[in-house]
């Protein structure tokens, strides 16, 4: 899900927190169907926050989870899903045998992060990671970052919007915005042209800043604080990961049997310090003027033959295709240009979410690389 308001995002993430089921379990007590799914015995003594009890449960997997389980058992992933994927019962009953051999050969204590409906037999599982993993709640997380804002802007005077937000099976990003921290930025993007509006640059200069929010709940990755410059002719999003802000998840060893809702109140806590320290760091003039200068050493000139095959390598030839068609319609043939291109057509529905934070990431360093060949 992409391009959510705040509220769309907060209702979304409400109503995961009321299906979770978090288990902390032994592998040998896990088992396979060659239908692709795992199953969870029956555990009577459970207290769940729908009771006490678990039925015999049946759970699907996301990619990220199959994946999540192959690494822990070292077992090829792609051999394995091409089982699962088959058409002939032979290879799904291998799949499924070869999931309970390792589950009971190599038994480890794992932590099985799912979603299932009260009453249903069946659920999804989105994360087996190890008991030691100790998850941060992407709900938790935004309360405490909004509860650092408040305290910069009690404090600092920094005034704040929220922004685009977008949610996946594996992350969550949630840009917010400081639309008073600007500079006018017209030679930067004096060519530059919206391929859809036809809004242009220079009658539309400025550029201001902004920071996602990020986490992940399923082990893909951490709390961070990422810097964003955001051009506001098209209100794209360019992801300054140099400059991130990371907080690794990290805990104590939990108990067995279903996790219940935890405030985590030191961890939030300190999540809150930590933002409003970051923010008021970056907030200042100085901070994003020093960004602008260095994209503007990004306004190279470059053969678009040489854009086409630099994406055609690095790319899916739809996503490279996409990106390439921005680039020609923005008018802007520079390696800026391919950068704008990349965070502008993040935002279409050529891009899943998670392709889209990959672009955004990656559209300031592919337009350094384009630049360079460029000038060779």
């Amino acid at each position: 899900m992409k391009n959510l308001t705040f509220e769309d995002l907060r209702q979304n993430l409400s109503h995961l927190r009321d299906i979770r089921m978090d288990l902390v379990m032994s592998s040998k007590d896990l088992s396979a169907s060659p239908q692709g799914a795992l199953i969870t015995p029956e555990m009577p003594s459970v207290v769940t926050e729908h009771g006490v009890g678990l039925p015999r449960a049946y759970w699907t997997l996301t990619e990220h989870a199959l994946s999540q389980v192959a690494t822990k058992w070292k077992i090829p992933v792609r051999y394995l899903r091409s089982l699962r994927e088959s058409s002939a019962g032979e290879f799904t009953d291998l799949a499924a045998d070869i999931l309970r051999t390792h589950f009971v050969a190599d038994p480890m204590d794992i932590l099985v992060r799912g979603l299932r409906e009260p009453d249903d037999t069946s659920g999804v599982i989105r994360a087996v990671m190890s008991s030691k993993y100790a998850f941060v709640e992407h709900f938790d997380v935004l309360t405490a970052v909004f509860d650092g804002l408040r305290l910069a802007r009690d404090q600092h005077g920094i005034v704040f919007e929220p922004g685009v937000a977008s949610l996946s099976d594996t992350h969550m990003r949630a840009r917010v915005n400081m639309p008073s921290l600007s500079v006018v930025a017209r030679e930067l993007l004096k060519d530059y042209r919206s391929p859809y509006t036809g809004a242009t640059g220079i009658d539309n200069p400025n550029v201001f800043l902004g920071f996602e929010i990020r986490n992940s709940e399923v082990g893909a990755g951490s709390f961070m604080i990422v810097p964003v410059i955001v051009i506001q002719v098209c209100n794209n999003g360019m992801t300054l990961t140099k400059d991130l802000f990371r907080k690794r998840h990290l805990g104590a060893k939990m108990s067995e049997g279903a996790i219940s809702s935890r405030t985590m109140k030191a961890t939030m806590e300190l999540i809150s310090s930590q933002t409003v320290d970051y923010v008021t760091e970056i907030a200042t003039p100085a901070f994003l003027q020093a960004q602008v200068d260095e994209l503007q050493g990004l306004a190279v000139p470059v053969q678009p033959t040489l854009v086409q095959e630099h994406l055609v390598a690095a790319y899916s030839e739809v996503h490279a295709n996409a990106i390439f068609d921005a680039f020609i319609m923005s008018g802007d043939i520079t390696a800026f240009g391919v950068a704008q291109a990349m965070t502008f057509v993040s935002q279409s529905d050529a891009f899943s979410a998670d392709d889209a934070r990959v672009a955004d990431d990656e559209a300031i360093t592919i337009a350094g690389q384009i630049a360079k060949l460029a000038l060779v």
